[in-house]
C-alpha cells in the first residue's frame, strides 16, 4: 500500500527527529533547510531519559557523540566559592531505564543526522531551500523560489522564531522575552581542569553540572553554570546576567559577544571562579526566551512540534527531550496509516495526546522562579495527571520522577489501542 508523502520545515534536532520517526513509521520524508549547516551552532544540551531511550531504540551512537553521565549537581556560591549542596544522581540508569546525558549540541544534530541518511528509503533533505508559507489543509508547502510541494502530513519545526507557527493556531504568537541573558562558549576542558585556580572545581570530579551562583537583594542574580561534552574534551560556560541594553533587541541565537563582556560581568566573582572565563573566545550571547503554551499543535495536514511550539527556558533541560517524544508519538501514531483521511485523524489524535504534557513542561519550565503554588495551580489548567509539589526543587527526584519516568511510546500505544 503507498505510504504517506511527508514534508518537514526545518532540519534541527526536532526536524531531523520527526524526519527518523515518519521514516520509521514507513513514510517518504522530505526535510526543507534554510540553512546549508556549514557551522557548527549552539551550545551544550541536557537529555533526560525520557529523551535518550528514544536516541537509543533509533540506534544513536552515543560514544560517538561524545555523550557525558549527568552524575552530579553541585552548586558553589560565586563569590566565596563555598560549596551549598551536591546533589549525586548514581542511580539513574538502574531507575529510569536509561542515561542522563550532555552532549555538544552539534554532536547531537550530527548523531541524528546521521540516522536520518541511513534511512531506507532515503530521506531527501533540502539545504538551502526556504519555506515561505504553508497552507494547513492542502497540505501545500510554499518555498521561497515560487515552487509549491503538495504533501499528505507536514511538519513545522522552523524553531524559535517560527514563521510558521501563525498558520496553524490561527494568529500571530511572538516569544516572550526574558530580563536574563546568556554568555556560550567552550573552553579546553584540560586547560580548566588543571587550571592553579580554576582546577579545583573539575578535576578528579564525576561529570555533571557546576552551578556557582551569586544573589543580590532587590536585583536579578548571576549564575554560571558549567559542564563537560564532547567526551569530556570540552567544558561549556554559560554566564546568565541581566540583559544589557545592548542586548534588548537581540533575536538570534548566536549573537557575538567579547571576553570584556563577560568579565564585566563576573566581576564579583572570587577569582578561581572567574578563572574558568580566561582568554575565553568564540563567544556568543543569547537572550532568553519562551513562549506560553498554544491552544493547539494541529491544524488540518500540520503538525507543530519542537521549539516552534513549546519554547521554554532551560530550567529543566527538557526543551529537546519534549521534541524526541513528539518525534516518538508521531512514529507511533503514524505507523501503519496509510490514507490522507486517516493520517489527518492521527493528526488530531497527536494533539490531545502530546498538548497537556508540553503545557504542563513548558510551564513549569518558564514559571518555576517564581510563586510556587501559583506555578502548580497554572500547570493544572493544562494537566490532570501527578505533578511534583510546591516544595520541590528544580532537579529532585519529584522532577526527575515526573520527567524520566514517562514512556512516550508506551503511552501512545495504549492510546492507539484503547487501553
Amino acid at each position: 500500500m503507498p505510504e504517506l508523502k511527508v514534508g518537514i520545515v526545518g532540519a534541527g534536532i526536532a526536524g531531523l527527529s520527526a524526519a527518523i520517526a515518519l521514516s520509521r513509521a514507513g513514510h517518504t520524508v522530505e526535510i526543507y533547510e534554510k540553512s546549508h549547516f556549514k557551522n557548527e551552532t549552539g551550545a551544550a544540551i541536557i537529555i533526560g531519559c525520557n529523551g535518550t531511550k528514544i536516541l537509543r531504540e533509533w540506534g544513536f551512537d552515543f560514544e560517538k557523540a561524545g555523550a557525558m553521565d549527568y552524575n552530579q549537581m553541585r552548586r558553589i556560591r560565586a563569590d566565596t566559592i563555598a560549596i551549598d549542596s551536591v546533589d549525586h544522581f548514581t542511580n539513574i540508569k538502574e531507575k529510569y531505564g536509561d542515561r542522563w546525558l550532555l552532549f555538544h549540541r552539534a554532536d547531537l544534530h550530527a548523531g541524528l543526522r546521521a540516522i536520518v541518511e541511513a534511512q531506507q528509503p532515503a530521506v531527501n533533505i533540502h539545504l538551502g531551500t526556504s519555506v515561505a508559507d504553508l497552507d494547513t489543509e492542502q497540505g501545500i508547502l510554499k518555498l521561497a523560489s515560487g515552487e509549491e510541494v503538495q504533501k499528505d502530513l507536514t511538519i513545522v519545526a522552523d524553531g524559535a522564531r517560527s514563521e510558521l507557527i501563525e498558520r496553524v493556531i490561527g494568529r500571530p504568537y511572538p516569544v516572550n522575552k526574558s530580563p536574563m541573558s546568556i554568555y556560550r562558549f567552550f573552553q579546553p576542558f584540560e586547560k580548566v581542569s588543571t587550571h592553579a585556580a580554576a582546577g579545583q572545581f573539575f578535576e578528579n570530579q564525576p561529570s555533571g553540572f557546576t552551578t556557582f551562583y551569586k544573589t543580590e537583594v532587590g536585583r536579578p542574580g548571576l549564575l554560571l553554570t558549567a559542564y563537560p561534552c564532547r567526551g569530556g574534551k570540552l567544558l561549556y560556560v554559560g554566564l546568565v546576567h541581566p540583559t544589557k541594553p545592548s542586548e534588548k533587541d537581540l533575536e538570534e541565537w548566536d549573537h557575538p559577544a567579547s571576553y570584556e563582556d563577560v568579565i564585566s560581568s563576573a566581576e564579583g566573582f572570587h577569582p578561581a571562579v572567574q578563572a574558568i572565563c580566561e582568554d575565553a573566545t568564540d563567544i556568543k550571547v543569547y537572550r532568553q526566551m519562551w513562549r506560553d503554551p498554544v491552544e493547539t499543535l494541529t491544524k488540518g495536514k500540520a503538525i507543530l512540534c519542537g521549539d516552534s511550539s513549546h519554547l521554554m527556558l532551560p530550567t529543566h533541560g527538557q526543551g529537546a527531550s519534549m521534541a524526541l517524544e513528539d518525534a516518538m508519538a508521531m512514529e507511533v501514531l503514524f505507523t501503519g496509516v496509510r490514507s490522507p483521511d486517516q493520517a489527518i485523524a492521527r493528526t488530531d489524535l497527536f494533539n490531545k495526546f502530546r498538548l497537556p504534557r508540553v503545557s504542563a513542561v513548558q510551564t513549569m519550565s518558564n514559571k518555576m522562579m517564581g510563586p510556587p503554588d501559583k506555578m502548580i495551580s497554572e500547570v493544572r489548567r493544562y494537566y490532570d495527571g501527578a505533578v511534583p509539589g510546591p516544595k520541590a526543587k528544580t532537579f529532585s527526584e519529584e522532577y526527575n520522577d515526573f520527567f524520566f519516568s514517562y514512556d512516550v511510546a508506551k503511552e501512545a500505544r495504549n492510546l492507539v489501542h484503547g487501553r
